[in-house]
């Protein structure tokens, strides 16, 4: 079954000409809600960014939006991330992939679930994209953007969402030592620009929420599309539970320090988020209450909430860019969802006396 048709304009609703960034956070299954923000705007056909950066599961939902391939992200979801050939624990007990990245994404080439990543080339155009991976080797984060065929950008997806151990030492590339982040480049003295052989791992443990990276590339207007609740400091339940899978194997001081990694970089995007340099505006979009869905292992029933939440906050999101006020609206009170999403404005968007939450 191909994914539903959307819309083939795409409209700037927003007036102001300031450099827009999006940026979709990973989060495994989770990332159905965002596949819901994104199938809501195809839907009505909003695309106004000049930048896109994606993380892990973030990654494959902005480049099936850039294929305009609504619905795509949902099914493969739904049904590759589901199936028992994906995740087996016992897998990992003979030395292989606990999670099988190679025959999901081989499942992308097939016809009908075909990712259209010429289709997605072609409606990025001239703006940026940056797909973010982790060097196995220096464990900083990468900023790679896709070049040539189907074939390397579908590699690099991969390696933004290898998670160290469920997927062995990560996914060979050769890249550019100048895909590092923008503060990286300056404060180092890198080598020109010579490509190099590495092994990359899931970009949610050296940029897990790139907002910062998105304001040193330009950006001044940051939207975000979050994966946990309004209260979630951290996202670091998964590497938790990563840590608890490893241990037995010996490796738990090597995930220790992944996540001790991963929450510093989590936290310190998090304080600039609130605390925003003057000139920057950051929109967060997130679910008003825990999403349903889990990294790995959700019931269909939760990603199908999950998903409704995702629409009606990719929904309420345009209602606001419609408004004339900068403040959010009140979700239509029609909606029966029991926790309505939420869309927040950072402290530069708005005073934070003014902050509001979404609800029916």
């Amino acid at each position: 079954m191909n994914s539903s048709a959307a819309p083939t304009s795409f409209p700037l609703y927003a007036t102001e000409r300031t450099k827009l960034a999006l940026i979709a956070e990973g989060g495994g299954q989770r990332g159905i809600f965002t596949a819901g923000v994104l199938d809501a705007w195809l839907e009505e056909g909003y695309d106004p960014f000049d930048m896109f950066i994606g993380t892990s599961a973030g990654s494959q939902n902005l480049t099936s939006f850039l294929a305009r391939q609504k619905g795509y992200a949902k099914r493969l979801i739904r049904g590759l991330s589901r199936h028992k050939r994906f995740f087996q624990l016992g897998r990992g007990l003979v030395g292989k992939h606990i999670v099988d990245l190679d025959w999901y994404f081989d499942k992308t080439k097939e016809a009908n679930r075909i990712l259209d990543f010429k289709a997605a080339k072609e409606s990025l155009g001239d703006r940026e994209l940056f797909i973010t991976a982790t060097n196995s080797r220096d464990r900083k984060p990468y900023f790679l953007s896709p070049k040539g065929n189907g074939n390397q950008w579908r590699e690099l997806l991969k390696a933004s969402s290898a998670l160290p151990f469920l997927y062995k030492q990560g996914v060979k590339l050769t890249t550019d030592y100048n895909a590092v982040s923008v503060n990286e480049s300056v404060t180092t003295e890198l080598p020109q620009a010579q490509p190099e052989s590495d092994y990359y791992l899931d970009g949610g443990l050296g940029a897990p929420l790139p907002v910062r990276e998105a304001y040193e590339r330009g950006a001044r207007k940051i939207v975000v599309i979050r994966t946990g609740d309004v209260n979630f400091q951290a996202q670091s339940a998964w590497l938790h539970k990563l840590k608890s899978l490893v241990c037995a194997t010996g490796h738990c001081p090597k995930t220790i320090n992944y996540l001790v990694q991963h929450e510093q970089a989590y936290q310190q995007e998090l304080a600039f988020i609130a605390n925003p340099p003057a000139d920057a505006e950051i929109v967060q979009i997130f679910a008003g209450t825990k999403l349903q869905s889990k990294l790995l292992g959700s019931a269909d029933s939760d990603l199908r909430h999950d998903y409704k939440v995702g629409v009606a906050a990719g929904k309420s999101y345009l209602m606001q860019q419609l408004a004339s006020k900068p403040t959010p609206l009140n979700i239509d009170v029609k909606s029966k969802l029991s926790d309505i999403a939420s869309v927040l404005p950072s402290t530069a968007a708005i005073p934070q006396s003014e902050h509001h939450k979404l609800s029916a």
